[in-house]
């Protein structure tokens, strides 16, 4: 794995235990060889959801509304520097298109409306705000959300989801200050597949010295 491949993997972990499924996305090209572009990850949650058992909330940091179904489209960048969706994403309604035809939430008659409105949001000077709270189109919300997990706070003024905060919501979720009585949070490490067993190994017996470094360490990443 490279460090993209594990902040794509942090990201997608801190989605899942917040309610959503996951998924990568390519879009196809007409040009033989060739990608228009792709989704790191896209990610919706249904206003339904529930894991009582769990006993934990999801995130403030994600500003959900439980009234709607939530559509994430996500951008992972692993330096700092390059913080920002890509071209793709930015211009080309038909790429974006795309994306919204295989989330199925919306009727191909609304697909102009939606990415006209959906547009600003994804250019470089967005607020963070305005974001955030997304638009709304039949009852499903879309939000294009940035993250970087190396990023500070000093590296970014937009909606971005920095590793500080998916390492406390994830130790929040694997390391309860006291036993659940409806959810134990000690079984087989392996049950969470290839991809997250080392994340959640790594949190899980580093309840307070969990990190990014410790995590790159062990997927031999820089």
């Amino acid at each position: 794995m490279t460090k993209s491949d594990v902040d794509e993997s942090l990201t997608q972990l801190y989605l899942r235990l917040n309610g959503y499924f996951t998924t990568g996305f390519i879009v196809h090209s007409t040009e033989w060889g060739q990608a228009r572009t792709e989704v790191d990850c896209l990610a919706v949650r249904h206003p339904y959801y529930s894991e009582p058992e769990r006993q934990i909330g999801p995130s403030e940091f994600l500003g959900m509304n439980q009234d709607e179904v939530d559509l994430i489209l996500c951008e992972v960048k692993s330096d700092p520097q390059m913080i920002g969706f890509n071209r793709a994403l930015k211009e080309d309604s038909a790429a974006l298109a795309s994306i919204l035809r295989r989330s199925g939430l919306f009727p191909e008659k609304c697909l102009t409306e939606v990415i006209a409105r959906l547009h600003p949001l994804l250019q470089d000077e967005a607020k963070e705000d305005c974001a955030k709270t997304g638009i709304v189109e039949a009852n499903a919300r879309i939000r294009p959300l940035l993250c970087c997990p190396s990023a500070t706070d000093r590296d970014s003024q937009r909606w971005c989801l920095k590793g500080s905060e998916i390492l406390h919501f994830l130790s929040k979720c694997f390391n309860p200050d006291e036993p659940r009585d409806s959810c134990s949070s000690r079984y087989n490490f392996q049950q969470w597949g290839r991809q997250f067993e080392p994340i959640v190994r790594h949190i899980k017996q580093n309840a307070t010295g969990a990190s990014l470094s410790g995590l790159y360490k062990i997927f031999d990443v820089e």
